[in-house]
Order: C-alpha cells, then sequence, then structure tokens
C-alpha cells in the first residue's frame, strides 16, 4: 500500500521510478518496517556513489517522510551485499532496519529461496542475519562504537 511507505501518490511500491537514475540502478522497491525504505537491486552496490546519490532519493518528491536507500546485490544464495544511505544519518556501516527491508523486498521478488527462512544481508563491516516467519527477527553481532561518560 503507497499511503503506508508513504508516498506522495499512488505508485507500485514494487516498482518506483526515480528519474535522473539510469538503467544501471533500476526500479526502487518500497517497504515500510517502522520506517521507509526503498531498495534497489543492482550488480555492484559498492560502485554506487551512495554518498552522491543517497540524499538525492532520500529527499525524493515522492517521499513525504524522506527515506532510507539501499543498493542491494545478490551475492550468493540467500546472502544480499547492501550499501546503505540512512536518512537525516547518511552513509553508514550498518543499518538493522535497512536488513530487514531488504530481505523482505527480495523474499517477494522471488530474489532469494524462501524456504530456507534466513537470509544473510552483508555489510562492507559485518553481515546481519535476517529469519522471517510471520514476523522478520535480526542477529547478528555488536560492536562498540564509542565510550563516553556523561554528568547528569
Amino acid at each position: 500500500n503507497w499511503e503506508e511507505i508513504p508516498l506522495n501518490e499512488n505508485l507500485n511500491t514494487t516498482q518506483i521510478k526515480i528519474d535522473f537514475l539510469n538503467k544501471e540502478h533500476g526500479y526502487g522497491f518500497c517497504v515500510n518496517v517502522g520506517n521507509p525504505h526503498v531498495i534497489f537491486f543492482v550488480k555492484d552496490c559498492f560502485k554506487i556513489n551512495i554518498k552522491e546519490i543517497g540524499p538525492k532519493i532520500e529527499n525524493y518528491k515522492y517521499f513525504p517522510e524522506r527515506t532510507n536507500v539501499t543498493f542491494a546485490q545478490v551475492s550468493g544464495k540467500n546472502v544480499i551485499d547492501i550499501n546503505v544511505w540512512e536518512r537525516g544519518a547518511g552513509q553508514t556501516k550498518a543499518c538493522g532496519t535497512a536488513a530487514c527491508a531488504t530481505a523482505v523486498a527480495a523474499l517477494i521478488k522471488g530474489l532469494v529461496d524462501n524456504k530456507d527462512k534466513r537470509v544473510t544481508i552483508c555489510f562492507k563491516e559485518g553481515n546481519l542475519y535476517i529469519d522471517y516467519k510471520e514476523e522478520i527477527f535480526m542477529t547478528g553481532p555488536v560492536s562498540e562504537v564509542k565510550k563516553i561518560n556523561l554528568d547528569i
């Protein structure tokens, strides 16, 4: 449902055309997993200049609340590499909701085997594992980014 993403107009959420993207980028697939995402399945997600193109898509006219942007490539059986532009934050090392949204989009598009019920999402920094049944479950490692002390 286009209103649940949300989009500004009634569009096919599985084939979003962004006018300034070329054939290499294909069509976007919109998913809302608590926040809006648009995923583009491409040949090499890490060749995309996401710092240049990410903010343009994030703020594109179709997305009234802006959107997270993911470029994804299927790199093996139920394995997907992704490069993410997070709305309001920029390029990120990992994004759990992008991993979940990408797994859902790949499942709906038939790009992964839905019998296995698990998709490995690979970021440059590490992997997240998405299990899907009636609900989506994400597992993966954690790491400390920074330690700070606050006086309250």
